[in-house]
């Protein structure tokens, strides 16, 4: 080979190698860290967004996430085209394949790892989806949840905190291993990011202002299941049966307290999430089975409205972490879930 041929093979191995790590590089999906260095790069809202939407991105769109967001200067328009590109992996990714059919159909019972309610239709239990609440901060203090859904700061900060119905549904398949919904409103928090963290109130509330399953009957009967859920010691909770306050804003409000602004950041087990809880219980009776397994009856004929099963500690003094609940594990994976239901 003469040195001519040589540097012409050098040059062609080169601009390959060049273009295979560009090609590579070009690969990577964006992430938080690429958005704030764009941000503070000084790159417009406008550029960013669309920079967002043309690559593919692996982005944490957990409550703590989002705050050190705004914390480091990104908006509130830039943050939801990052959930929505985060909704739109979530829609894309392939569904599983369906499970053979079992030769007999035993009453359900909770998977590994997830809470299951299911409602008697005559001796026949019928499973209800599990809907995902959200968890939105407002300025506004608690005083009922019939005074909080009309409160147009806090419609505000969960129409900011809302996610897509994919992920809605991929959170009622059982789907618990995605990023929570769970976050800060920048609109309405915007002016609390500073070095002291003032006291807010955390409200938790499920999307739209009425559930898709009604029921046949005004006293329902259930079959709760939270055995075996990881990092919960099940013989701390029981069900209970409440109702929800539906909201102008297209929300149905589950319950409300008072904590510190950052406290879904602490990985601490301090926060008593309970002790001053607002929510409208409705009477009834809950029979324990066994560890994790309930029956729960309506205690008298439940008024037409809106209604939610859900998992509450014994001791209302139990300590939580904030991360937990923001992350939608564990004990707050527990916390979180509600099993709605309306009344005629």
């Amino acid at each position: 080979m003469s040195h001519k041929q040589f540097c012409v093979a050098v040059l062609i191995c080169a601009v390959l190698f060049i273009g295979f790590a560009l090609a590579q590089n070009n690969t990577k999906p964006l992430t938080n860290d690429d958005v704030v260095a764009m941000v503070k790069g000084g790159l417009p809202e406008n550029t960013v967004i669309n920079a967002i939407n043309a690559q593919d991105s692996n982005f944490d769109v957990s409550a703590t996430a989002l705050i050190k967001l705004k914390q480091q200067g990104v908006n509130s328009k830039i943050m939801d085209a990052m959930l929505a590109a985060a909704n739109k992996k979530h829609s894309a990714a392939p569904a599983p394949a369906p499970a053979a059919a079992p030769a007999a159909a035993p009453a359900p019972a909770a998977a590994a790892g997830q809470p299951s309610v299911t409602v008697l239709k005559g001796t026949t239990p019928q499973p209800i989806p599990v809907s995902k609440t959200q968890i939105a901060q407002t300025k506004t203090k608690a005083t009922s949840l019939n005074a909080l859904s009309t409160d147009n700061a806090l419609g505000q900060a969960m129409q900011s905190v809302a996610m897509s119905a994919a992920q809605e549904a991929a959170y009622r398949s059982g789907s618990y291993t995605g990023a929570s919904a769970i976050g800060a409103a920048g609109g309405v928090m915007g002016g609390l990011m500073g070095h002291r963290k003032p006291t807010v109130t955390d409200v938790w509330a499920l999307p739209g202002q009425k559930s898709d399953l009604v029921l046949d009957s005004n006293q329902p009967s259930f079959e709760v299941h939270f055995a075996n859920i990881p990092g919960v010691v099940a013989d701390e909770y029981e069900p209970a049966l409440v109702k929800l306050a539906p909201s102008p804003n297209n929300f149905r409000l589950v319950g409300a307290t008072q904590a510190k602004q950052d406290v879904l950041e602490s990985s601490t087990l301090d926060w008593e999430i309970y002790s001053s809880f607002i929510e409208e219980r409705v009477g009834a009776q809950a029979t324990k089975v066994s560890s994790g397994e309930y029956k729960l009856q309506a205690a008298a004929a439940l008024p037409a409205g809106e209604y939610g099963v859900v998992l509450r500690p014994l001791n209302k003094s139990k300590k939580f972490s904030g991360s937990s609940v923001a992350q939608n594990s564990g004990e707050g994976l527990l916390f979180n879930s509600v099993w709605a239901f309306a009344v005629k």
